[in-house]
């Protein structure tokens, strides 16, 4: 499963060269973003890292996508088939690339084992709670100085002064 997850992040990696679009281009990073927070989340036991690196880039995105589509909105696709023949090609050499190379089926045995020896490491590390006493104050400012970022960030926004064009 990772393996296919690294050779589809690559793929997304190389369409994104050879894009030119922006709303393509920002598609391709949504894509990307996803395929970086299953690979993080099958990394990790805890997958609330993948969850809020997820949400954050989505809520980055967000407002890319309005602007692009505020900006580049009659702009038409422009899809040429040699750039499909390139991504093929190139999808198909990192594809058999990585089903040859059996050196990272061993890998893979290997990182089990060490996964195994240290679960009870990784469980220990777990314990560490955000809420306790070492962390509960950057956590209380963190979650003040976010409220005031957010109330300023109203408060200085004119209703009668919105954006250029309406969406």
């Amino acid at each position: 499963m990772m393996t296919m997850t690294m050779m589809i992040m690559l793929t997304l990696t190389m369409s994104f060269l050879l894009t030119k679009h922006p709303l393509s281009m920002g598609m391709n990073l949504l894509l990307m973003t996803v395929t970086v927070a299953i690979m993080t989340g099958m990394m990790f036991t805890n997958t609330w890292f993948s969850y809020i690196m997820f949400m954050i880039m989505i809520g980055g995105m967000l407002v890319l996508f309005i602007y692009m589509t505020s900006i580049a909105s009659n702009e038409k696709f422009k899809f040429s088939m040699k750039t499909l023949m390139i991504m093929m090609t190139l999808m198909m050499m990192s594809a058999t690339t990585i089903l040859i190379d059996q050196n990272l089926m061993n890998t893979n045995i290997k990182s089990e084992e060490i996964t195994k020896a240290l679960t009870k490491t990784s469980y220990e590390m777990m314990l560490t709670k955000f809420m306790n006493m070492p962390m509960s104050m950057i956590m209380t400012m963190l979650i003040i100085y976010l409220l005031i970022a957010m109330i300023a960030t109203v408060k200085i926004t004119n209703i009668n002064k919105g954006p250029l064009r309406k969406l």
